[in-house]
């Protein structure tokens, strides 16, 4: 009885120590991938870029806390950060190449429209504009807290709302983008932020916040983090070289070799990163069968390391319905 209770310990121990083994040998890395756009905007076609203001946000005064008071700065003009915003995401789009031409009409509709008209009129705005889709940026506020005596980080939230319109569509689509921007001492020193209301740091948060939504509107790179297993096999760690410098290609002759290893913890560590580089190929069914083996190598006492697969499939899948829509955002082309 007590040789029985005594190999039970022991098995228990075994799999608790497996389980830590291959845990702690989970690093991450970077990689790049491609993003589709949340409007779903063809390639190729004539923007127009609007700061169409509906809230007339200069009629709104900064105001910011300097530690004893509320303050207003006359100075800083929500029409100037708003256009600032703008500028951003025209030079985005222009120098990603996505779209034929970008248009930015800024608050200079003026001189094209004598009235209101393009704001419920379509065919109006199209005709005149001579765009494809006008992206329209309807409002931008920040909620402000200036920290003047204070060495402590400071957040800004940002509100932005924006209209995407498509000349085929009759729906205009919204999206509410809300961010908060984090600065820490270092970065107040470089805008002069205790000697002075914050407006060069401003004008730089509505840079990014251009930016941001450009990287949204299309389709763009954008680096993500991703889990693989690490080994003090030496084939194994000559392939987790390979990988770090980029030549995914011998790390994948490697790891592809080592899924037949005896060693039931290499082989399925070398699954797992067989399926980091088919993601990297786009063979996302093949990752997915990848991991489906590495989880049963090691059977399903090994929670980490199921958690792990688990979590990887769940997002093989969700590249999966994204790559769906690149394909047809890429390839899209609106008929007139």
């Amino acid at each position: 009885m007590n040789l029985l209770r005594n190999i039970s310990l022991l098995i228990l121990i075994s799999l608790g120590v497996t389980s830590c083994l291959i845990t702690e040998s989970a690093r991450t890395t970077p990689i790049e991938i491609m993003k589709p756009g949340i409007f779903g905007i063809p390639k190729d076609l004539t923007v127009a870029l609007i700061n169409r203001d509906l809230f007339k946000s200069d009629t709104c005064i900064f105001t910011y806390f300097d530690g004893l008071k509320e303050s207003r700065d006359t100075t800083i003009k929500y029409q100037t950060l708003s256009d600032i915003c703008m500028n951003e995401l025209a030079r985005y789009l222009e120098k990603e190449g996505y779209c034929r031409k970008v248009i930015n009409y800024g608050k200079n509709l003026k001189s094209i429209f004598k009235d209101s008209v393009y704001i419920g009129n379509q065919y109006e705005l199209y005709e005149r504009t001579q765009s494809d889709i006008c992206i329209f940026l309807d409002f931008l506020h920040f909620n402000t807290i200036y920290l003047k005596h204070s060495v402590t980080p400071l957040d800004i939230e940002a509100n932005l709302l924006w209209t995407v319109s498509t000349k085929n569509d009759s729906l205009s689509y919204g999206y509410k983008q809300i961010d908060t921007l984090f600065y820490d001492e270092a970065q107040f020193s470089s805008y002069l932020f205790y000697s002075k209301p914050p407006k060069e740091l401003l004008y730089n948060s509505c840079q990014y916040l251009g930016r941001s939504f450009g990287g949204k509107a299309i389709p763009s790179w954008v680096k993500v983090d991703r889990i693989y297993y690490k080994s003090n096999n030496l084939d194994m760690r000559q392939a987790e070289k390979f990988a770090l410098d980029n030549e995914w290609l011998k790390a994948t002759e490697i790891w592809n070799k080592e899924t037949k290893n005896k060693n039931p913890r290499i082989a399925a560590k070398a699954c797992y990163n067989m399926a980091l580089t088919c993601e990297m190929e786009t063979r996302l069914d093949a990752g997915i069968d990848w991991l489906n083996k590495s989880y049963a190598i090691l059977g399903k006492n090994n929670v980490k390391h199921k958690g792990n697969c688990l979590r990887y499939v769940n997002v093989l899948g969700i590249r999966k319905k994204e790559i769906e829509r690149l394909d047809k955002q890429l390839s899209q082309k609106i008929k007139y």
